[in-house]
């Protein structure tokens, strides 16, 4: 992980960012004097599952991938985040452990925002914080959503034992023999 000490460059391409795209230039150049640009490789980890979050963070450029163990610490891979997107979100609200890895799908540019300095921006800049409470609060829904919408297929998916015991009886069945 190498650490961009030309923040500013990034302004243009930060603009395209969910969650900062309805800030005003001013607000973004501000936004972005608080932040981190981080470069990582591919394959670099950047959020492990079991540590405590105090940042946010943004795909500026590349895709990282999301991944959970499994019971036998396995990583399964569960999503991709993509250019313009956010993730980590909760550990701005929760001092909780993260709930899944994040790895460098590709190398990536990635800006860091840590708890304490995006409290000092709401607090400074009232306007532009509510307006990124807001988004980030709808993106936190929208993800909610998704997933809600991931368990319904799950269950869909399950077997119905109802069908397969009428199955397995049709199979085990003797007077369904055929004569001779």
């Amino acid at each position: 992980m190498e650490i961009e000490t030309n923040i500013l460059q990034y302004l243009p391409i930060v603009k395209n960012i969910q969650i900062f795209h309805w800030l005003h230039e001013e607000e973004l150049q501000k936004m972005l004097l608080i932040s981190a640009i981080l470069h990582y490789e591919k394959g670099e980890k950047i959020i492990s599952q079991g540590e405590v979050g105090d940042s946010l963070y943004a795909v500026v450029n590349g895709m990282v991938e999301v991944s959970v163990k499994d019971k036998n610490k396995k990583n399964i891979a569960i999503s991709q985040i993509s250019k313009g997107e956010i993730f980590g979100e909760s550990a701005i609200f929760l001092a909780n452990k993260r709930t899944a890895s994040v790895t460098c799908a590709s190398e990536s540019i990635i800006m860091k925002i840590s708890r304490k300095n995006l409290i000092f921006y709401f607090k400074t800049y009232p306007h532009a914080g509510n307006k990124l409470l807001m988004l980030i609060v709808l993106n936190l829904l929208n993800k909610l959503k998704h997933a809600n919408e991931d368990l319904v297929l799950e269950k869909q998916s399950d077997l119905d034992f109802n069908y397969v015991d009428t199955l397995i009886q049709e199979f085990i069945s003797e007077s369904d023999l055929p004569s001779d």
